[in-house]
């Protein structure tokens, strides 16, 4: 199955968790973003999925056409490769990312009205290295 981004982030999936599942991770492996298998825990919005890369735990929570949040583990020494798999993978650049206090990390994305979470998350002090991503 050929599928991108704009079969279940810029339009409404359908809600089915065999084929949200189907969908999203023929996604990514075909962005070469091969050690990672999702599955589906919500077939509506926000859906979100769950599952393992690299052996990290990962879910990925989305509003289609709003936003989308990645959250792994923070000692993951590539967070950053998946996070830019993902950016490729939406053709968008995440807002912010962050360290929750439960050692988590958080990257989100937002197709607008990112600026106002990214100053709600740096004014908050529980949260760590805090990322803003820029153009």
């Amino acid at each position: 199955m050929a599928t991108n981004a704009s079969t279940w982030f810029y339009t409404e999936p359908e809600h089915d968790r065999f084929l949200l599942e189907e969908r999203v991770n023929h996604t990514f492996w075909g962005n070469r973003i091969m050690a990672i298998t999702l599955y589906c825990t919500n077939a509506k919005s926000p859906f979100q999925m769950e599952g393992e890369w690299r052996g990290v735990p990962v879910t990925i929570e989305w509003v289609p056409r709003e936003s989308f949040t990645l959250t792994m583990q923070a000692a993951c020494d590539d967070s950053d490769k998946l996070i830019l798999g993902i950016k490729e993978i939406l053709a968008l650049l995440p807002t912010v990312s962050y360290v929750n206090a439960a050692g988590e990390l958080i990257a989100e994305w937002y197709v607008t009205g990112g600026e106002d979470r990214a100053r709600q998350i740096e004014s908050n002090s529980s949260y760590k290295e805090i990322k803003r991503y820029k153009k």
